[in-house]
C-alpha cells in the first residue's frame, strides 16, 4: 500500500499550482466584493461545488482511461425531471430517488453496451445517449420545468443544513471523494484505470477484462450524474430539462484542469474536486462583479484546452520514455 504524505515545501511545486490559483482568486474576489466574502455566499459556493463534484466524479475516471462521456449533463437533466414529476404526482422521496437512480443509470448501461459490445467510439456513443436523455427530459415536462412544492424536513436539512459551519452537502461530497481517492490510489481499481489510459495493449495482454471495467465506469458515471440531478431538483425545488448546457463545459473543464494538479497529466479525483471549486468561485465572483457571462465561457474554454494539451503532452512524454527504456 502506498504511503501518502505531502511536506510543506512540496506545496510550492508545479503540481500544486491550482491550489495557489484558488487561494489567490478567493483573496481577489474578497477584496473586490463585500458580497463575495459574506458567509451566506461562501456557503452557497461550497454547496453548489458539492453538487457539481458529485455530478462529474464518474467522468473523472472515464477520462483517466483515455475515454470521454459527454452525456452526463443530460442524464442529470433527465433525472432531475423524473424526480420532480414523481414528487409532484405524490411519490415519497425514498421510492422517487430509487426510481430516478435506476432510470438515470440505464443511460450509462446503454453507453457501456454500445462501447464495449458494438465498439462505438466513446464520443459517438455518449453523444447519441446524450441526445436521447435530452429529448426524454424535455418530453417529461413538454419542454418546461416541473415545479415541486414539498421537500420534507430531511431533504431540507440535507440541502441547506450545515455541520460546524460547512454545508452538509459539501461534506457528503468530500466523504465520497475521499473514498474514491482511496480506491483510485490504494487499490487495483486505480491501477487498471491508469493502465488503460497509458497502454491498453499491455492491459489486454495481461488478461485484464477491459470490457467489464469500461462498462462499469460508464454505468458509474451515469449513476453519479443521476445523483447530481436529484440533488439539483431538491436544491432548485424544480426539475430542469435544460440544465445540461450549464454543466457541460464546466464539468469537462473541471476534470481536465484537475489533471494539472496532483497527478500531472492524469485525471484524478482530488484534482477534479479542486477544479470544481475553482470554477464555482470564478463563476460566483464574476456574477457578483457584473462581468459578462461570455467572458466566463471564454475563460472556461481556454482552461479546458490547457488541460487537454497538458494531458496529451504528458502522455507523449511517458510514451517516449517507455520507448527509450525498451
Amino acid at each position: 500500500m502506498k504511503k501518502i504524505s505531502v511536506r510543506f515545501g512540496d506545496l510550492f511545486k508545479a503540481r500544486y499550482t491550482l491550489i495557489w490559483v484558488l487561494f489567490l482568486m478567493i483573496v481577489m474576489f474578497s477584496f473586490s466584493s463585500s458580497a463575495f466574502r459574506s458567509m451566506a455566499n461562501l456557503l452557497g459556493v461550497l454547496r453548489n461545488s458539492g453538487i457539481d463534484a458529485i455530478l462529474v466524479l464518474g467522468l473523472t475516471w472515464i477520462v483517466a482511461t483515455g475515454g470521454i462521456d459527454v452525456s452526463f449533463p443530460d442524464v442529470a437533466a433527465f433525472t432531475s425531471m423524473i424526480t420532480a414529476l414523481l414528487i409532484k404526482d405524490g411519490f415519497q422521496w425514498g421510492p422517487t430517488i430509487l426510481i430516478a437512480l435506476l432510470c438515470g443509470t440505464s443511460f450509462g448501461l446503454l453507453s457501456g453496451f454500445l462501447i464495449v459490445h458494438f465498439k462505438f467510439p466513446p464520443l459517438i456513443a455518449t453523444i447519441g445517449v446524450s441526445g436521447i436523455a435530452k429529448a426524454m427530459a424535455s418530453l417529461l415536462g413538454s419542454g418546461q420545468p416541473i415545479e415541486i412544492t414539498r421537500s420534507g424536513h430531511l431533504v431540507d436539512s440535507l440541502m441547506f443544513g450545515d455541520i460546524l459551519g460547512f454545508p452538509i452537502l459539501f461534506l457528503i461530497a468530500i466523504i465520497i471523494y475521499l473514498i474514491s481517492c482511496y480506491l483510485q490510489d490504494q487499490t487495483a481499481i486505480g491501477q487498471y484505470l491508469y493502465a488503460l489510459g497509458e497502454n491498453r495493449k499491455a492491459v489486454l495482454e495481461a488478461g485484464i477484462q477491459e470490457g467489464k471495467i469500461l462498462f462499469s465506469l460508464y454505468t458509474f458515471s451515469a449513476l453519479m450524474a443521476s445523483v447530481g440531478g436529484i440533488l439539483l431538483t431538491a436544491l432548485l425545488s424544480s426539475g430542469q430539462p435544460r440544465i445540461g448546457f450549464a454543466f457541460f463545459l464546466s464539468g469537462l473543464t473541471s476534470v481536465f484542469i484537475g489533471a494539472i494538479i496532483i497527478k500531472v497529466g492524469k485525471a484524478n479525483v482530488i484534482g477534479t474536486l479542486i477544479g470544481v471549486i475553482i470554477l464555482a468561485v470564478l463563476s460566483n465572483g464574476f456574477t457578483l462583479l457584473g462581468i459578462p457571462y461570455y467572458i466566463e465561457l471564454i475563460i472556461k474554454g481556454m482552461l479546458l484546452i490547457i488541460g487537454i494539451v497538458i494531458i496529451e503532452i504528458s502522455k507523449f512524454k511517458r510514451r517516449a520514455n517507455r520507448i527509450g527504456v525498451m
